[in-house]
Parts: C-alpha cells; structure tokens; sequence
C-alpha cells in the first residue's frame, strides 16, 4: 500500500511539532522519568499517580501530536487522536479510579524485558535517532507515537498480573502501524515496536503473580 506522504514531509512534521511546542517535548522526557521513578521508589498511591502521568502522556500524544500535526499529512491520524485519547481515559478507569494497574519490582525476565524498552524509548531511541541522521528538532521526540508506545509496553510489562488486558489494545495496534510506517519511510528506530511487541505477547502471563509481593498503593 502506498503512502500518499514519503519521509521528508514526515521530518518536517516533526521539526514542527518540536519547534512549535518546545520545551514540551523535554517536559514530557521528565514526566516518563518520573513515571518511571514511581515504579523503582514506591510511595504511597504510586500506582494512581504514574497511571496519570502515563494517561497525560496519551493524551498529549493524541491532541497535539495527531490531531495537530501528523493530521497534516493524512486525514487518517483524526481516528488516530481519537484511539490515543481512548487509550488515556482506559488508563485512567483502570489504573486511577480503580486502582487496576500496579506496578511491582521483581528479578524475572519480564521485568527486565520491561526495563529494556524503557532504556530505549528515553535514552537509546534519541541517540540512534541521531546516529542514523535524524537531528533534532527533524526527528521523533518522545512526544510522538512511536516512543511513546515502546515506553508504555514497557511499564505494562512492569504491571503486575493479571493485567488489565484492555490496556495492550491501543499500543499493540499502533506497534503494527508504527512498524509498517518505519519499513515504508526508513525510520529504523521505529523498528523496536516489533520487538516490544513480540515481547509482550510472549511474556505476559496469564496467571496471577505471587501474592508475596506487595504491589498495592
């Protein structure tokens, strides 16, 4: 299937979007950390708390980054925005008000597959971004899409089980998308989403974890 945009207008886009709305791209890198942080060094209501700032990431990426500026080049990112934002309010239910979604430390290989795409969404993702040519501000800063998705596969990988499934919905759908983008248009950073992908589907569990541990809020 052929695109109707190739992957200077792409670049553009992104050169847009990060002029346009600096400094919220670095402003978004702070609250993954943060997001992060809430999982390594537990507070009390952490869960609800990195729910909602994982939530504000989705919905930044939905409004401003689909809706505004990828929807430039295709009129397909309104149904985009319109998933993006779904995703944010399902983490809400799920992980605010219900308090569904908890996060845990563990030594297992799903933890560490966890912390794996959470390493590259924020810190290897820009470097190869760069090495392969894509200087900010033409390049994917963690406001859009693709990191973004890497990034929150990864936490969900840091969930513990049982998931709250609903939650892999968006994300997986947008790793298809996003993996077929980056073959079209040779944004090879982009190919991760495959490999975060395949990890999730092989490593999310289907039983409860250990009651030994205590992940509650």
């Amino acid at each position: 299937m052929a695109l109707a945009f190739g992957t200077s207008d792409v670049l553009e886009v992104f050169a847009a979007y990060n002029n346009d709305s600096w400094p919220a791209p670095a402003v978004l890198d702070l609250i993954a950390f943060m997001t992060v942080c809430l999982v390594l060094f537990p507070i009390p209501g952490r869960n609800r708390i990195a729910s909602l700032l994982l939530a504000s990431l989705w919905i930044w990426a939905g409004l401003v980054y689909q809706f505004w500026f990828f929807a430039r080049l295709t009129p397909v990112a309104y149904l985009f925005a319109f998933l993006f934002v779904a995703q944010a309010a399902l983490i809400v239910r799920v992980g605010v008000f219900r308090g569904d979604l908890q996060f845990w430390m563990h030594d297992g290989s799903r933890h560490l597959a966890g912390i794996l795409l959470i390493f590259y969404a924020l810190v290897a993702y820009p470097s190869i971004s760069a090495l392969i040519g894509h200087a900010f501000p033409s390049s994917p800063s963690f406001g859009v899409p693709c990191p973004l998705t890497i990034f929150t596969l990864g936490m969900l990988l840091l969930a513990r089980a049982p998931y709250p499934r609903i939650l892999f919905a968006v994300p997986m759908v947008w790793a298809v998308v996003g993996t077929f983008l980056a073959m079209e248009l040779k944004i090879r950073e982009d190919l991760a989403l495959i490999v975060a992908a395949a990890l999730v589907m092989t490593m999310t569990p289907t039983d409860d974890d250990p009651d030994t541990v205590d992940a509650h809020s």
